[in-house]
């Protein structure tokens, strides 16, 4: 490709002043002054809402022998390819923007081609949601009974339960029989560098690998009339801890 350079013509006007005429010739062949450079047509790009921090996008040109610029988020213009790909930034309060452009080889660039959307965190939206359940019969005094646990997880990814615990309410249904006096409680343990993974919708069951389940006994009180437990039932509450 030749280096464009300037034509200069020269004429004498009606005064005998002397009159220049400038013109430019066109800087790419092919294209006719004054012609756009087309933009990139974007072909795929991030879902909005997107719930992922590293994101690709793709284009097409309809010319041949381009490169392309790209900015993320109205920062600086960088040398890109496609697909290109890029960590957006979570913290950043509002849509996120992808712009690309077109440079052909004299330098010229075209308009740039914008995409915008937006990023949600699906697991903070969902609060890591978890779910526990677990029930037990048939206590018997002094006689540890192990409660089948149930750990289920409703949500995309998978959740790393780090800690368990449960409670009684404090006096049976119907009342009579208080669980301070008559009933004991070992939590579920979880093993030292051990996390209880709950893939995506899916259910674990404790007792599991590296976690024991939790487990109630009826105090043995000789001295203690515990016919007031007989056919009573309590109310368990599951609380726990996770992380992703």
């Amino acid at each position: 490709m030749k280096t464009p350079t300037p034509t200069r013509h020269t004429a004498l006007g009606l005064f005998g002043v002397l009159v220049v005429l400038t013109m430019a010739a066109d800087a790419t062949p092919g294209i006719a002054p004054g012609v756009l450079l087309a933009a990139p047509v974007l072909a795929s790009v991030p879902a909005d809402p997107t719930s992922t921090v590293t994101n690709t996008a793709s284009w097409t040109h309809p010319q041949s022998g381009m490169s392309f610029r790209c900015s993320t988020d109205d920062r600086g213009w960088f040398p890109c390819t496609t697909p290109v790909t890029w960590e957006l930034d979570p913290t950043r309060a509002g849509r996120h923007r992808l712009s690309v452009r077109a440079v052909d080889g004299t330098g010229r660039q075209s308009a740039s081609a914008d995409y915008t959307f937006s990023y949600r965190d699906t697991l903070r939206a969902l609060g890591l949601q978890f779910t526990v359940t677990g029930s037990i019969d048939g206590l018997a005094p002094g006689v540890w009974r192990p409660v089948p646990v149930r750990v289920s997880n409703p949500g995309p990814v998978t959740v790393q339960v780090t800690g368990l615990e449960l409670r009684l309410s404090s006096d049976s249904t119907p009342p009579g029989c208080a669980a301070v006096t008559n009933l004991e409680v070992r939590q579920p343990q979880l093993a030292a560098d051990t996390v209880l993974q709950v893939p995506a919708r899916a259910t674990v069951t404790l007792p599991a690998a590296g976690m024991s389940t939790a487990a109630i006994r009826l105090r043995d009180l000789p001295t203690v009339n515990q016919d007031a437990c007989k056919n009573k039932s309590f109310a368990l509450t599951w609380s726990g801890t996770a992380q992703h």
